[in-house]
């Protein structure tokens, strides 16, 4: 009877050990660079997250996720496409499921944003210096300039203070 308990606790023991293993192959093979190449372009459906199907949410354990990890790798076991896959996910759960690639020109904002940023500064600027057409006096060169109407009595009136000073 010893014996028979013995040899009953070595095969759970045994059967323990090979189920484990067995489930760790297939954690290390779902989460594989060929399955997550897959998983970035399929989006989580678990409906906490807006990740892709790599999200880690409760430690790789999602709902939603870890079963369509392990299912894209059966499908890659049985050598479909990427595309097939997607292809397939998208036949299943429609075209929320598929991850578009982001746009080429995204890189693009920051910079523009930059130019633009610099423009209203310039803009800014040229404002605060005011005009240019303005030109330091000369001594003796107020006479070149054509008579203006207006100021001809205050000049003439300035002539008589001033010789007066001396």
């Amino acid at each position: 009877m010893r014996r028979l308990k013995f040899s009953f606790l070595l095969l759970l023991v045994a059967l323990a050990t090979l189920s484990h293993s067995a489930l760790a192959q297939t954690a290390s093979q779902i989460e594989s660079d060929e399955v997550k190449r897959v998983g970035n372009k399929l989006s989580c459906q678990c409906g906490s997250c807006l990740e892709n199907l790599n999200c880690n949410m409760s430690s790789g354990q999602c709902h939603f996720c870890k079963p369509a990890r392990t299912k894209i790798w059966e499908m890659q076991k049985n050598g479909q496409s990427d595309e097939a896959i997607i292809a397939s996910f998208v036949k299943e759960y429609g075209e929320k499921i598929f991850r578009q690639d982001p746009n080429s020109f995204f890189w693009m904002i920051p910079y523009l944003s930059l130019l633009v940023g610099a423009g209203v500064v310039w803009i800014v600027l040229k404002k605060m210096m005011g005009p240019k057409t303005l030109k330091p006096a000369i001594a003796g060169q107020a006479h070149l300039e054509p008579e203006d109407p207006i100021y001809a009595k205050y000049r003439a009136e300035i002539e008589r203070d001033t010789e007066r000073l001396e």
